[in-house]
């Protein structure tokens, strides 16, 4: 679930996948670990592939991590 903190939204890594794939109409999105981050790899609906890494947050009392909505947000309408 999809959590508000201090006014600001934090995914979980399915939630992200789901999220990026409705909301920028990607082909396909999948999230891994790298160096302690986590790293997406996408292809848009007009064949681009592309990839960045995004800061992992851990909540409080979840053992989930959780990436920001307003960091995914802007790298992606940054394109």
């Amino acid at each position: 679930m999809v959590r508000k903190i201090n006014d600001e939204y934090f995914l979980n890594r399915t939630e992200t996948i789901d999220y990026l794939i409705s909301a920028y109409q990607l082909k396909y999105c999948m999230t891994r670990w790298e160096n302690g981050k986590i790293r997406i790899t996408f292809e848009n609906s007009k064949g681009t592939r592309g990839n960045a890494k995004f800061e992992a947050y851990k909540c409080r009392k979840s053992k989930l991590v959780r990436l920001r909505k307003l960091e995914l947000d802007t790298f992606f309408l940054s394109d």
